[in-house]
Formats: structure tokens, C-alpha cells, sequence
């Protein structure tokens, strides 16, 4: 029951208890009774009819979003250059080291939804550092991924790992969890960019 129905049956009640005790009416109690029986199943039908409108709203959303991150994978995946042969590449290797204990931090997660955005995030990672072995050098663009991006996500998941030991924490309400979420999203984005940079330097010195 809402705060809306607990609020609604209080206010009735008051004002049978006031109705008694000024009017000596006898249809006034029953008018009050009447009104009670009258409004609660109103308040919980608009109260379910809230509900079911707001979560059909936040389905929508999530498959927007879902839309959205679908279209961005596939946009990745097929700027790989899949034509060129792979290389053993160090900017690669160490991006593969750095993913791989990412990852491992990522499945202690307790927070499911958390935990998913991070394992997609990593995905993102595994097609750029693809891209960097498709290309003909590591060019500073592939160095700066490997050193800095992955470098960024790991503090991002040391920092997550730290708030998450606090009471304030653990107690956090669903807006921080979504602001948590989107922080780490914004992680996508700059890799989408980075794989731009690294397939328009790499292309630039094989023309070289």
C-alpha cells in the first residue's frame, strides 16, 4: 500500500473521528464510511496503473539502450580490418595482460547490472585490440590505448572496489547505481573513438 492510500485512509479517519464529535448527524459517519470504501480501490487501481506505465517506460528504455549498444558492437567489429594478416603486436600484448586482469576483477562484481556493463566494456576492448594487431606498426594511438584507456579502466574498477566496502555504498539508492552504470559506459565511447585514431594512423604509415 502507497504512501498515497496510507495518507487517504488516515485523512478519512481523522475526519470521522472529527465528524463524530460535532456533527450529531448519523449520515455523516456513513458518508465518511462511504467514502472510504469508495476511494481506496480507486488509489490502488492508479497506483498499479502508475507502476505497470512506469516499468512498461523503463522496458522501453533498456531496449533503446540495448538497440543502441548493439549497433555500436556491430560498427566496431566491422572497422576490424580483417583483410590483413595478424601480427604479434606489444601494444596488443600488453592490452590483452591489462584486459585479462580486468576481466577477473570484473566477475567479483557483486552488482549483476554493474558487472554486465564492465564484461561488454571488456568485449569493446578485445575488437580494438584486434584492430591494433590488424594494423602494420603500433602507432601512439594503439601505445596510448594499451597504456592509458585500459590503464583508466582499471583505476575506475580500483575505485569502484573501494566504495564499495562503505555502508553509504551498499545502501545507495537505484540514481547512484545508474550514474555508476553510465560513468563506466562513457568507457565505450572512448574506445570507439581511440579505434578510429588507431585505424587512421595505422593506414598512414603503411602508406608511408
Amino acid at each position: 500500500m502507497n504512501k498515497l492510500t496510507l495518507m487517504l485512509l488516515f485523512g478519512s479517519g481523522m475526519l470521522l473521528g472529527i465528524s463524530n464529535f460535532i456533527s450529531p448527524d448519523d449520515l455523516s459517519p456513513a458518508y465518511i464510511a462511504g467514502l472510504i470504501l469508495v476511494m481506496t480501490p480507486i488509489t490502488l487501481i492508479y497506483d498499479a496503473v502508475k507502476r505497470k506505465s512506469e516499468t512498461e517506460l523503463r522496458a522501453q528504455s533498456l531496449m533503446r539502450e540495448a538497440q543502441k549498444l548493439t549497433m555500436a558492437r556491430r560498427e566496431v567489429r566491422s572497422r576490424i580490418p580483417k583483410n590483413n594478416p595478424r601480427r604479434e603486436s606489444p601494444a596488443a600484448y600488453e592490452g590483452y595482460t591489462k584486459l585479462g586482469a580486468i576481466r577477473s576483477m570484473a566477475s567479483l562484481i557483486r552488482k549483476p547490472s554493474l558487472r554486465q556493463v564492465i564484461m561488454e566494456i571488456c568485449d569493446f576492448a578485445d575488437m580494438v585490440l584486434e584492430t591494433i594487431r590488424r594494423m602494420p606498426n603500433d602507432t601512439p594511438a594503439a601505445i596510448y590505448f594499451s597504456e592509458t584507456h585500459l590503464a583508466r579502466l582499471t583505476e575506475a574498477l580500483e575505485r569502484c572496489f573501494e566504495m564499495s566496502r562503505s555502508e553509504e555504498y551498499k545502501k545507495a539508492p537505484p540514481s547512484i547505481d545508474a550514474q555508476e552504470i553510465e560513468c563506466f559506459n562513457t568507457f565505450i565511447t572512448a574506445f570507439r573513438k581511440q579505434q578510429e585514431s588507431i585505424i587512421f594512423e595505422g593506414l598512414g604509415s603503411k602508406k608511408a
